[in-house]
Formats: C-alpha cells, sequence, structure tokens
C-alpha cells in the first residue's frame, strides 16, 4: 500500500459549472481504491487554461513533490497535467527526479525512451486535434454566416437571437421595446442637440434597462449603439478575432489574457438583418459623433496645463472644459457625478474642479519664483544637499545594495542553466528564463552606471551650480517671450505632473519636474527645444514645490 495523491483539471467556466470535475475525481479515486494504494491528498484546478504552467494545484503539488508526503501521483491522461508537451515533460521530469511513481490513464509510467516519444506524440496529438476542432468549428460558423444564419455568440440590443432549430437557421428579430430605445437614442443625438452623457441621464430617468437588465448606461455602450451599422440592416460576422497579450502575465490567472483586434475588412461577413433606422440617419449621427470629437479633441492653445493636471484623491488625470464661459480642469473619474441620473447612486471622486485661469497663474508664478530660482533648484538636488563626504558615503552604501543584486541575479542564471543541463527545463523554459534574468540584469546594470556617474559629479559640484544658474537665466528668457503652443510645451518639458490634493475646504498642489542641469560643460545651455536637451553631459534633478 503506497500513500498517493491525484491531480484533476478542467479548463473552461462551462466545464467548471457542468462539473466534469467530478467525474475526474470519481474515476481517479477508483483507479487508487483498485491499485491498493491509500489517498493523501487531493490536488484540483478548477477552471484553469492547460496553457498555462504557473496553476495554484500544479503549484502546490510541485512543492509537496520535494518532501515525502506521498509516493505515486495519479493523472487522468496526460493532457491533464498541461496542454503544452514542453510543460508536460517538465512536470514529469520533476516527479521522477524525487522518486515519485506516475500513473497516467491507469498505466504506470516507466521513464524510457519510447514512453518518452509516446508522451511527445499524444501531446503533440492533443495540440493538433484542438487546433483541428477550433477551425473546423469556425469554417462552419462562416459558412453559414455566407448563407445568411446569426450564429454571434453574444445578442444585440434592440433585437432578439432566435437560435437555430432543426432546419431553419437562427436569425435577429427585431424586439419592439428595445427597438423603440434605440430609434430614440439615434434622433435624440442627432435632432435634438443632446450629447452622449445627456442621454444617459434621460435613459436612466425614465428606468429604461440595458440589454442586461441593468439600470446604469455607460457612455462607451450608447457609443456602440450609435456605431453599428447592423442598426440599419448591414450586421457584419467575422469582424474580430482574438490574440493573445504582450502585457505581463498576470500570475494566477485562470486563462491565457487575450485582446481583440478588428480583422481586414476583406474577410467581413455581410450578414442583412431587419433595420430599426434608415441609413441615413446613420449618417447623420456619424457625421455629428465626427464634428464632437473634433471640438472636444482641438484643445491646442486652449488648455495651457493639459494632460499634466492629475487628482491627488484618486488618481485619475483632470481635463480641461468649458462651463458657463470659463475654463476649468475637472477629474474625469468625477465626471461619473454629472454622467448619470441623480436616481442613481454610484461611486465618484470628490475632488472639485478648478479654474483654469487660477492654476494658470499660479504654476507660472510657481515657475518664475520657485522652479526657475537657482537657490530652490538647489535644495532639490541630492548630491548638493549634503557635504561632499556625507553624499560619498551614502551613494556607495546604494552602490553595495546594486552589487549583491547583481550577483543574486548571476546566482539565479547558473541555477537555471544547472537545471536546463539536468534536462529538467526545456531549451523554450530556459531561453524564456534566461532572458528575464538578462533583462532584471541590464535594467540593475544601469542603474549603477548611473549611480557611478552621480558619484562622479560630485567633484563638480561648482561647475553645477554654474550651471544651474545659467539654466535658470535662459529659461527665464525663453518663457516671458513665449506664448500659445509654445509656452505649452515649455511648460511640459520642465513639469512632469501637478498633482492636486484635496485638503479639508483647501487644496494643495504639488508640482513635480525634471530639469536638465548642466555638468561639466562649459559651453553653456543648448537649445532648449533640440532633441538633446537631456542629452549627454547633463543630470536629471527632481524638482518639488509645495
Amino acid at each position: 500500500m503506497k500513500k498517493a495523491v491525484y491531480y484533476a483539471r478542467v479548463s473552461t467556466s462551462l466545464q467548471e459549472e457542468k462539473g466534469t470535475i467530478e467525474s475526474q475525481k470519481t474515476e481517479l479515486i477508483n483507479q487508487i481504491k483498485k491499485d491498493g494504494n491509500i489517498l493523501i491528498k487531493e490536488y484540483i484546478d478548477n477552471g484553469w487554461s492547460g496553457a498555462r504552467l504557473d496553476r495554484p494545484a500544479l503549484d502546490e503539488l510541485r512543492k509537496d513533490i520535494k518532501t515525502n508526503l506521498f509516493e505515486v501521483v495519479y493523472f487522468l491522461d496526460s493532457d491533464r497535467i498541461a496542454r503544452d508537451v514542453t510543460y508536460q515533460n517538465l512536470i514529469i521530469s520533476e516527479l521522477l527526479k524525487y522518486n515519485k511513481e506516475i500513473i497516467i490513464k491507469g498505466k504506470s509510467y516507466i521513464h524510457n525512451p519510447e514512453n518518452k516519444f509516446t508522451l511527445t506524440v499524444l501531446g503533440a496529438v492533443n495540440e493538433l486535434e484542438k487546433a483541428k476542432i477550433v477551425e473546423r468549428f469556425m469554417r462552419g460558423r462562416r459558412e453559414q454566416a455566407r448563407q445568411g444564419a446569426i450564429v454571434d455568440s453574444g445578442g444585440l440590443f434592440g433585437y432578439d437571437h432566435i437560435k437555430r432549430a432543426e432546419n431553419k437557421r437562427g436569425y435577429y428579430k427585431i424586439n419592439d421595446e428595445q427597438a423603440e430605445v434605440v430609434k430614440f437614442i439615434y434622433d435624440a443625438y442627432a435632432f435634438s442637440g443632446v450629447s452622449i452623457n445627456g442621454l444617459i441621464k434621460i435613459l436612466e430617468d425614465r428606468g429604461i434597462k440595458t440589454a442586461r437588465g441593468g439600470s446604469i448606461w455607460k457612455s462607451s455602450v450608447i457609443r456602440r449603439i450609435l456605431t453599428n451599422t447592423s442598426y440599419y440592416g448591414d450586421h457584419y460576422f467575422n469582424q474580430t478575432e482574438k490574440i493573445e497579450s504582450k502585457r505581463e502575465k498576470e500570475k494566477y490567472a485562470k486563462s491565457i489574457k487575450t485582446v481583440t483586434r478588428f480583422k481586414d475588412k476583406i474577410e467581413w461577413i455581410l450578414v442583412p438583418i431587419p433595420p430599426i433606422i434608415n441609413k441615413e440617419l446613420f449618417n447623420v449621427v456619424q457625421g455629428k459623433l465626427k464634428r464632437n470629437h473634433k471640438l472636444l479633441r482641438d484643445t491646442n492653445g486652449k488648455y495651457l496645463l493639459g494632460g499634466l493636471i492629475k487628482c491627488g484623491v484618486c488618481t485619475h488625470t483632470y481635463s480641461g472644459t468649458n462651463w458657463k464661459g470659463n475654463q476649468y480642469y475637472k477629474c474625469n473619474y468625477r465626471d461619473k457625478l454629472y454622467q448619470h441620473s441623480k436616481l442613481i447612486e454610484i461611486d465618484k471622486c470628490d475632488n472639485q474642479a478648478i479654474k483654469a485661469e487660477v492654476i494658470n497663474n499660479l504654476i507660472l508664478k510657481d515657475l518664475e519664483e520657485k522652479i526657475l530660482e537657482p537657490s530652490i533648484i538647489k535644495r532639490h538636488i541630492d548630491i548638493l544637499k549634503s557635504s561632499k563626504s556625507e553624499v560619498i558615503k551614502s551613494l556607495n552604501q546604494v552602490l553595495e545594495k546594486i552589487d549583491k543584486q547583481l550577483e543574486v541575479l548571476e546566482s539565479k542564471k547558473k541555477r537555471v542553466l544547472d537545471l536546463y543541463a539536468d534536462n529538467l527545463l526545456s531549451k523554450e523554459d530556459y531561453v524564456n528564463k534566461i532572458e528575464e534574468i538578462d533583462l532584471d540584469y541590464k535594467t540593475i546594470q544601469k542603474k549603477k552606471e548611473e549611480l557611478i556617474k552621480r558619484i562622479s559629479l560630485i567633484s563638480k559640484r561648482k561647475e553645477i551650480m554654474s550651471g544651474i544658474e545659467n539654466f535658470c537665466k535662459l529659461a527665464r528668457q525663453k518663457l516671458d517671450k513665449l506664448d500659445g503652443k509654445d509656452k505649452i510645451q515649455f511648460i511640459k518639458n520642465i513639469i512632469d505632473e501637478i498633482v492636486i490634493f484635496k485638503n479639508n475646504s483647501s487644496k494643495q498642489l504639488v508640482i513635480r519636474g525634471i530639469l536638465p542641469i548642466l555638468a561639466g560643460n562649459s559651453t553653456g545651455l543648448p537649445e532648449y527645444y533640440t532633441s538633446d536637451w537631456r542629452g549627454a553631459g547633463w543630470r536629471r534633478g527632481m524638482a518639488e514645490t509645495r
């Protein structure tokens, strides 16, 4: 009698809902009893994709491999371990390394060339079969769409989706109640002058429900309705496709993250459906949407600090707006207060708007009196704050920490190489891990190089102070001569962000920026608007005024 565990996995939420994991558990428990072994622990990943190696239960199993908790592990099939053949071989290699017996499909897995080959072939066949099933499924749906059938997986507000029955294709039938809402949205936006936010308020005030029966309408939903050609009868299938996201993978995400992108229009399939509006009305709305978008985005020269102001309460960006003939900057998240009906309770930011003229004048005043004031800048340059010996000591301590981090990465790289040499890592995993380590190494090495440059600057403190004086003098001259777009660009070159904090009844502004400070360059400042103004011979100093 041996101490046994089993690993079970289903990949989709549908399988999870149907309880197919239970059938795996039952089968595996029966196998353990039949072999006369005793079940010690279960490892179950319910609804997790086999395309990922980082799964909670699988990670736990891999940790327990190194202990004496169990002697034998059961898998219903090799594809339950992982979809990827490389991942399968990696996990099996780990189990064999710690002398664990492996049972797959009720049979003991013996590590020999024949079984390894069989496992690889089966894994490849599974992957091929999966790809073929997906392709056959999509080819069938495309052919049905070409014949005029509605094969969309989701619904369309204004219509009821009548699914295929026997010899009758699936189709869209107009939902009279929702269709009236669609007509109202188009007519109101085209002819009454109401905005998308205004439409949201009207719909919520009237208690009109969304497609899912909700009471809160979103601007993105209204915009999709206003731009969907389906409402004048031209419904398109095969418009988009999902591709794997290039963003960093979230640890313990149940599935691979994907993003949606539009296919080439040649691949779109037109499926005519009953129209709710006419094409002429649709075109009127598109023209108005285009004009309004241009008016909203054409802010060059209007808002001096556009894109620079951040909310200190919710961290969202402030944007410029006109109200009663005056310009304001308002928190975009607070705007939810005005987008919805007063009957709707929603979370919102309570940081108030600020008059543009007030903050513009304040920032320009700060530029002249504080940010471009040499004595204040010097207080924000770290190597000028303390004595030379104190600064060198502090920077050397940081340098020692960086060296230790680089040593750790070197050791980690050696361990990965050892695992690959012992056939515990596939070539793909080895390459990926080495690339990750090299990227971290380069990042930390760059910090080290910057730190060494800062240490070398300490001996040039007098030149740096002189450079600050020259910078402030020339920058002030530039600021006095500029207006319009040039002044906006000048401010954005100096200021990174302006954060507005709410402090009881008052507000606190924090200005954060990066200034070019001359270091060992006796030729003076370069032309301020050239692309190399932060180039060689310059250092960055954080300036923060309160």
